[in-house]
């Protein structure tokens, strides 16, 4: 079984060499796994308590109907 990256089927009918350009351009933002994930983000997630983490999650959760009332409005 082949991965995403050497089957050409998968390229979206890029050239080897389009492919290898798009690849660098969105795999090249710090510190990723091999799927993507920022794992800069998540580190700095996890040197917050777990109650600056819970602050951080009510801000998100107090936030929701203000933007579902922006929404509406437009």
């Amino acid at each position: 079984m082949t991965t995403e990256e050497e089957d050409p089927e998968n390229q979206g009918g890029m050239t080897e060499e389009q492919w290898a350009k798009l690849q660098a351009y969105t795999r090249g933002y710090g510190d990723q796994d091999e799927n993507g994930i920022d794992l800069s983000l998540l580190r700095r997630n996890l040197r917050l308590t777990p109650a600056e983490r819970l602050a951080r999650l009510q801000q998100a959760v107090n936030s929701f109907p203000k933007v579902q009332n922006a929404r509406t409005r437009n």
